[in-house]
């Protein structure tokens, strides 16, 4: 046997693999951990914003109009506005969401009830402020939610 050989034995080859699996094994786990959080964050940042969208619509509503109602049917938020010529126009805010658990006034609001399909929250700005806690809760995994407290306000006139 020579001392001087060059290469590697089938034991070093082996030791060196064992070593590289385990430290790519470690490394892909970290990383599709990251990615699973990266999905979660951007999936609740996403929800914060559009409940930051409703919000400012409601106020920018609550402010223009003498009275307005919110309609919930299930997944659907609407607010309807008639205009003092006696024009009503509806819009949909969001109909990703389910937003059981929202409070308006003190009124809890549950798209699950089957009983009224249509829950209308009549708003009338001039005679009051809107206390206002929005839930949303995304409709494909309902561990995913953001609620937002907050009061519609403008100056009360009588």
């Amino acid at each position: 046997m020579k001392l001087n050989q060059k290469g590697m034995s089938l034991v070093e080859l082996l030791a060196a693999l064992a070593l590289v699996s385990i430290i790519a094994g470690i490394a892909w786990t970290a990383l599709s951990i990251g990615f699973k959080h990266t999905a979660v964050e951007t999936g609740k940042t996403l929800m914060q914003q559009d409940a930051n969208i409703i919000i400012a619509t409601l106020t920018n509503e609550h402010r223009r109009n003498s009275n307005y109602s919110l309609v919930f049917e299930g997944n659907k938020l609407k607010i309807e506005t008639c205009s003092a010529s006696g024009s009503c126009s509806s819009q949909v805010l969001d109909q990703k969401y389910d937003f059981s658990g929202t409070v308006i006034n003190g009124i809890v609001i549950d798209s699950h009830d089957s009983t009224p399909v249509d829950q209308v929250l009549g708003i009338e700005p001039k005679k009051k402020n809107t206390d206002v806690i929005l839930k949303l809760t995304d409709l494909n995994n309902s561990n995913n939610s953001v609620t937002i407290k907050t009061a519609l306000t403008r100056i009360l006139t009588n």
